[in-house]
């Protein structure tokens, strides 16, 4: 929808710019009748079709830059509460329909994985920001707690893409630096309290993930925690 909001108003103002070229040919071969047409007509057409395109292509960037999708659900499980021991199930809601299940020993689940941003041009024409998740782990809400405790965590990267079989990684980092499309990389992580009975859902954005409740035992649990 955000091509053809930019793209058609585009084509209207090529399509008057022929005219008004036409019209200037006119002129010049004495012809006013035909070339005051091509010349009105066709520069309104010029003049419309470049504005309503600005507008397309800034709605379109509008809606870049609030883009989000749906990465993934996140339930939690008391298992033994005076341990801080949960049972974590993460459900992929991205396409992969993966579901995997994680014991935490903590005071929250913290997601993470690499993300990937593009130039704001490759942006603009609808390639949006890539991510791989990497780990589900524990986290404690004071540091003097989370010392001497075992880290808990589980892997939760997908299998690699298809074309890491055929290509060497080098090769791939390569082709990647020299494509000019790619503004950054970097990793992103993001947490909320475990606590009996909470859902969580997981979206991507272009700055990162963020994790929100999904349920009142979810926002009951984030809103007792003052971050």
């Amino acid at each position: 929808m955000g091509s053809v909001l930019v793209f058609a108003p585009l084509a209207v103002a090529v399509i008057g710019f022929i005219f008004f070229i036409a019209g200037a040919g006119h002129l010049l071969h004495g012809r006013p009748g035909k070339a005051s047409l091509g010349l009105g007509g066709g520069g309104v057409l010029a003049i419309a079709g470049l504005a309503f395109g600005l507008v397309g292509l800034n709605i379109q960037s509008y809606s870049r830059l609030t883009y989000e999708a749906p990465v993934a659900e996140v339930g939690v499980r008391a298992v033994a509460p005076a341990e801080k021991l949960y049972s974590i199930t993460l459900r992929r809601l991205d396409g992969t329909n993966r579901v995997q299940a994680c014991t935490l020993q903590g005071d929250a689940w913290e997601i993470s994985g690499r993300y990937q941003v593009w130039k704001p041009w490759a942006n603009e024409i609808g390639l949006n920001a890539t991510y791989t998740l990497d780990q589900l782990s524990n986290r404690y809400w004071s540091a003097a707690e989370a010392n001497g405790r075992p880290i808990t965590a589980c892997d939760i990267a997908g299998p690699q893409p298809k074309a890491s079989h055929l290509l060497p990684d080098s090769w791939v980092r390569w082709l990647m630096a020299h494509m000019l499309v790619r503004e950054r990389m970097f990793g992103s992580a993001n947490y909320m309290p475990m606590a009996d009975g909470a859902v969580y859902k997981v979206v991507a954005t272009r700055t990162g993930f963020n994790a929100e409740p999904d349920n009142a035992a979810a926002e009951r649990a984030n809103n007792a925690r003052a971050f």
